[in-house]
C-alpha cells in the first residue's frame, strides 16, 4: 500500500510566509502534533532538523518562484532513519504574482532503499567490469559521439559525422596499447579521425558498412593508425547506445592481428612463388621428357643405321672374304668398313640405303676407300661395265648426276 501523501499550503503574501493549512499526514511527517505547526513560518514543514544544503535550495526556489524538490531525512518511532521527499510549487494570482505556495510531502524510504541496491548492483558491475577490462587482452573502449549520429541522415552523411564527431570516452590498457599508448587515460577524450584515416577508402567503406547494419558489426576489419603513424589491422565488435532514433555511443572489443595478417599475407605470397616454381618445373619436366623421347629415338635411330650398316657393309664383306682367295683385299675393306660404322659416312649412306642395293652400297665403300672402277671389278669379280653402271646409278640415286661432282668426293665429305 502507498503511503499517504501530506498536503500542506502556505500564505506567500504574508510575512514569514506562514502555513494555513496542512493534513495529519504531513503533521506526522514533519513530526507537528494536530494544529500545532498552524501560523508557523514554511520552515515548520521540512521537520526538526533540516540539512542546510536542502533548506537553502528551497528558500532560493520560493525567492525565484519556481517548483523544487528535496529529500529529507528523519527517525522513526523505532530509531530507523527513514527517507522523504518533499516538493514546493508556486500558485499565481489574477496578477501574476506568487500568492500561494503548495506542498507535498511523502515517505520514500523504500524507493530509497530500491536505488541503493541498484546504485551498489551498479557499482559492483562496474567494480567486475574495470577489472575484466584490466586483465583482458583484448581492447575494450568506448567511442561517443557529439551531437549523436542521426539514423535518418544519408549513409554519407552519417559515415562524415562518424570521423568528425567520435570520441574515446572509455577504454582499457589493451585499447591504448593498440594505438601506441601504456594507459587507457592516454587515449580518453583522443578522436577517432586521428587513428583512422578517412581519406582511406577502405575506412570509409567499412564504417559506411557499419552504418548499413544498425551499428551492430560482428568482425568487422579496420586498418587504423597507431600515434606513431604505424598501420594496425584490428578486427573489431561493436554495439551500439541508442536514444529518440540517435546513436549516443558504440561500445566495441578489439584485437590487433596486424601479426597474423601479415603471416597470411606471406603465406600466400609463398604459396604463389612455390606455384609458379611448382609450373615452371612441370615445364622443365616436360621439356625433360621430350628430351628422353628424343634421345630414346636417336638411340633406336642409331640401332637401326648400325643394323643397316652391318648388314649392308659388313655381312657382305665377310661373305667375300670366307669365299675370295685374295683376302688381303678384303680385309682392308673389313676394316674401312668398321671406320665407316663409326663415322658420319656410314650413318649417311644408311639413310639413303632405301635408294641403294646393297651392291650399289657396297660399290660406294669401295670408291670412296679410293678403289678405282677396275679394282672394284677385280675385287667383286664382276664385270667392268657392271661397276660403272652401279657408280652411274648411285649418282643418280645421290642427285650427283650432271653436276659435275665426283662420287669418291661426295662419299668423302658425308
Amino acid at each position: 500500500m502507498a503511503a499517504p501523501w501530506g498536503f500542506a499550503i502556505t500564505d506567500h503574501q504574508r510575512e514569514d510566509t506562514p502555513i494555513v493549512f496542512l493534513n495529519t499526514a504531513f503533521e506526522a511527517l514533519c513530526e507537528q502534533a494536530p494544529g500545532e505547526a498552524l501560523g508557523k513560518s514554511w520552515q515548520c514543514l521540512m521537520g526538526r532538523d533540516p540539512e542546510k544544503q536542502s533548506l537553502a535550495k528551497i528558500r532560493d526556489a520560493i525567492h525565484q518562484g519556481t517548483h523544487c524538490s528535496v529529500r529529507l531525512q528523519r527517525i522513526g518511532i523505532d530509531g530507523s532513519r527513514l527517507h522523504d521527499e518533499l516538493s514546493m510549487s508556486p500558485v499565481l494570482n489574477e496578477s501574476g504574482e506568487i500568492a500561494h505556495l503548495i506542498w507535498l510531502r511523502r515517505e520514500i524510504t523504500t524507493q530509497v532503499a530500491r536505488e541503493k541496491r541498484q546504485a551498489a548492483l551498479i557499482k559492483e558491475k562496474d567494480q567486475r567490469f574495470s577489472s575484466y577490462s584490466r586483465i583482458a587482452t583484448e581492447a575494450i573502449w568506448r567511442l561517443d559521439f557529439a551531437p549523436p549520429i542521426r539514423l535518418d541522415l544519408p549513409i554519407s552523411k552519417q559515415v562524415l559525422d562518424i570521423f568528425e564527431n567520435a570520441v574515446f570516452t572509455e577504454a582499457n590498457d589493451a585499447g591504448a596499447c593498440i594505438y601506441g599508448f601504456t594507459k587507457a587515460e592516454d587515449i580518453i577524450d583522443k578522436s577517432l579521425k586521428t587513428f583512422m584515416d578517412y581519406s582511406n577508402p577502405n575506412n570509409v567503406e567499412q564504417v559506411a558498412h557499419l552504418v548499413r547494419n544498425g551499428f551492430r558489426m560482428n568482425n568487422l576489419i579496420s586498418h587504423e593508425k597507431d600515434i606513431d603513424g604505424i598501420t594496425h589491422v584490428i578486427v573489431n565488435n561493436l554495439i551500439p547506445i541508442e536514444e529518440d532514433g540517435r546513436v549516443r555511443a558504440v561500445w566495441g572489443a578489439s584485437l590487433d592481428i596486424t601479426e597474423q595478417f601479415d603471416a597470411t599475407r606471406a603465406l600466400d605470397q609463398k604459396t604463389k612463388e612455390l606455384a609458379k616454381k611448382s609450373k615452371d618445373l612441370e615445364q622443365k619436366n616436360a621439356a625433360l621428357n621430350e628430351l628422353i623421347d628424343h634421345i630414346e629415338s636417336d638411340k633406336r635411330d642409331l640401332e637401326d643405321r648400325i643394323a643397316a650398316n652391318v648388314e649392308q657393309l659388313l655381312l657382305p664383306s665377310l661373305e667375300k672374304i670366307r669365299l675370295s682367295a685374295n683376302r688381303e683385299a678384303y680385309i682392308e675393306q673389313h676394316r674401312q668398313a668398321l671406320e665407316n660404322l663409326t663415322s658420319s659416312f656410314g650413318r649417311k649412306i644408311a639413310d639413303n640405303m632405301l635408294r641403294l642395293t646393297p651392291r650399289e652400297i657396297e660399290v660406294c665403300n669401295l670408291v670412296k676407300n679410293g678403289m678405282s672402277s677396275k679394282e672394284i671389278a677385280a675385287l667383286l669379280k664382276i664385270a667392268l661395265h657392271t661397276v660403272e653402271k652401279h657408280r652411274r646409278t648411285a649418282r643418280y640415286k645421290l642427285n650427283l648426276a650432271n653436276k659435275g661432282i665426283n662420287l669418291r668426293t661426295y662419299l668423302n665429305s658425308v
